[in-house]
Parts: C-alpha cells; sequence; structure tokens
C-alpha cells in the first residue's frame, strides 16, 4: 500500500495557507499569489496569472522547498486551480506516480478539513480534525496505484462534484462509524467504499448528472444503474468485499424501497447504513444543480419526516447527536 506523507500544517492564525509544490502544475497559471516563507516573513515568488517554468521549480527544488503559500483570501481561486487542472493530472502522463498520489492525497486532506471546519461542530474540529486526516490518508492509500488513481481522474474529468460529494461522504461516514466503535480496519474500508460510492456516474451522461429540472423516467432509470455501474468500473481496484458493498447497495432503503436488489433490514450492513444516510445528508446540504443547499436542521427534519423508514432510525439519532456536538467519539 501506497505510504503518504502528511499534508503541510496550517495555522489557523495565519493570512497565509500552506499547498505543496507539487500541486503547481507545470505550464498551467493560477489566479493567485504564490509566496516563499522566510521566518516569519511571506515574500511573493510568483504573480497571479503566471506560470512556473521549469527553472523556477527546479530552483524551488535546489533550496529544497516542498512547501509554499498563498493567501488564504485567494483560497477559491486554488480551489478552482486544482478543479481544473488535477483530473488531466491523474489522467496524463507527466507526473510520475508517487507525485499523483501525493496530490490527490493531499486534495482530499483540503476537503475533508474543509468540511470538518465549516460543517461539523467546533469542538470536533478542535479535538478530531487530525484524526480524520488519518482515516483519509489510510483510505486514499488503498486507491493511490496507477489504475486507481487514474479511475479518480477520469470520475473528476467526468464531474468533479460528483468526487467532492465522495469525499464529504466518506467524512460523515467516518463520523458515524468510529462512534459505534466499529475496528479501524473496517472503517477505512468503508471510507473507501464511500469515496467511490457514486463512481458509477462517471458512466451516466454528464447532462443527466447536471440537469436543473426534473429527470425524465428515461432518465432516472440511467441514474439508477449507477451502483453497479461503479462495482464494474472499480474491478481493477482489488477492493475488499466491504467497500464493493458500500457502493452497490448506498441507495438501499431500511423498508425495502431502494435499489438496485430492495434490500431490507438487517440485510444491509451497518456500514451500508452509514453510507446511505451520509449520502442523503451531504446531499441535501450541499448546493446541487437542481436545488439549492438546506440548512442543517431542515436536512434532518426531511430525512426523519419526509423519507420516514428510509434509515436506520438508531443510526440516524447518533448522527444529530453528533452534529450537535455530543461526545459520542
Amino acid at each position: 500500500m501506497t505510504q503518504l506523507a502528511p499534508p503541510p500544517p496550517v495555522d489557523p492564525a495565519s493570512e497565509y495557507h500552506p499547498i505543496p509544490v507539487v500541486h503547481l502544475f507545470p505550464h498551467a497559471p493560477g489566479e493567485f499569489q504564490i509566496y516563499l516563507r522566510h521566518g516569519d516573513t511571506h515574500t511573493l515568488f510568483a504573480r497571479s496569472g503566471e506560470a512556473l517554468t521549469g527553472v523556477r521549480r527546479k530552483m524551488l527544488g535546489e533550496y529544497g522547498v516542498r512547501t509554499v503559500f498563498i493567501h488564504r483570501d485567494e483560497r477559491d481561486s486554488y480551489r478552482a486551480y486544482m478543479r481544473r487542472h488535477l483530473p488531466g493530472a491523474l489522467l496524463g502522463p507527466q507526473l510520475p506516480i508517487a507525485d499523483k498520489a501525493a496530490v490527490f492525497y493531499h486534495n482530499c486532506c483540503d476537503i475533508v478539513s474543509d468540511l470538518i471546519r465549516e460543517r461539523l461542530p467546533q469542538a470536533v474540529s478542535d479535538v478530531h480534525g487530525r484524526l480524520f486526516v488519518g482515516y483519509a490518508r489510510d483510505s486514499v492509500a488503498f486507491l493511490c496505484s496507477e489504475v486507481g488513481l487514474a479511475r479518480m481522474g477520469a470520475l473528476m474529468a467526468h464531474d468533479y462534484d460528483v468526487f467532492s460529494h465522495g469525499v464529504h461522504v466518506f467524512v460523515y461516514t467516518v463520523f458515524l462509524l468510529r462512534s459505534l466503535g466499529l475496528p479501524a480496519a473496517s472503517i477505512v474500508q468503508a471510507g473507501v467504499g464511500a469515496l467511490l460510492h457514486d463512481s458509477g456516474k462517471e458512466a451516466v451522461d454528464a447532462a443527466i448528472l447536471s440537469k436543473p429540472g426534473r429527470l425524465t423516467p428515461e432518465e432516472f432509470l440511467a441514474i439508477k444503474e449507477h451502483p453497479a455501474l461503479g462495482v464494474r468500473l472499480c474491478r481493477g481496484l482489488s477492493l475488499s468485499r466491504l467497500a464493493r458493498e458500500c457502493i452497490l447497495m448506498h441507495h438501499e432503503k431500511l423498508d425495502g424501497r431502494g435499489y438496485p436488489g430492495g434490500r431490507a433490514g438487517e440485510a444491509i450492513p451497518v456500514h451500508v447504513r452509514a453510507v446511505s444516510l451520509a449520502d442523503v445528508y451531504d446531499a441535501l446540504t450541499s448546493r446541487r444543480c437542481y436545488a439549492d443547499a438546506v440548512r442543517p436542521f431542515e436536512a434532518l427534519r426531511i430525512m426523519r419526516h419526509e423519507m420516514a423508514g428510509s434509515f436506520d432510525i438508531d443510526l440516524y439519532k447518533r448522527f444529530v447527536m453528533l452534529l450537535s456536538g455530543a461526545a459520542l467519539l
């Protein structure tokens, strides 16, 4: 399994945010300034819109510079840069596999950290932030083969929002399963399944995925194919049974009204129930092409009353307590 170095530490009090040099793709200028740090001082190294040439990148390497900085006010521009260039970096031949793995892992960690900071209780962010990044490292490591990174690059290229949603679902799934006391190895494999749960959408027409209005019956049938398509697309990844179950069954409902198999009750494993709950909660609280995001309380109300019977009620109650900051971890 690939060994992944941790992302550079973030100082929440600083005006500058660290990014690894490997994230600055050759001949791909970003709309943000790049700084070098000397002690407590940050010096401008590259202006917005200025691509780093091979000579300048080599100079950073010769001086042992592995981390550069951007102003925190330009993080949205940096996110847009990664969204634009990361899929091609993972799919193309330019980067060695170790660099691809590092870029992919650090990008996942950025998404994890943003979600923890913005959507989870402060106490969780303060105490358990590193724990979530650790689980991200262990789960992502299973995807850091040439085949796995190409699979993730293809998904990002098809629909980056599907990929980032998978990272969100990973966080909530780990959040839930750890509170149940499951073995770490099982949580890691459920995390792999959560990251890949919507991978089958790569084979669904992008126009359907981004359609702002109601789907036709034919379009909905195409969407319902994605769990089985996901298992098929990921067959080259040597996934565990537990991870495959998360991909195949995450739209099954406790009352048997889900798909693709119409499973019910105990026929749906607890790790799949966690992914299913996390999937719906993140979809409701995120902006989608067909609906605006709703507030967390409203999302939980919808899940409890308008989707009654879909979820494990004990797991749902535990999730509500975790989101409220209860010390269950």
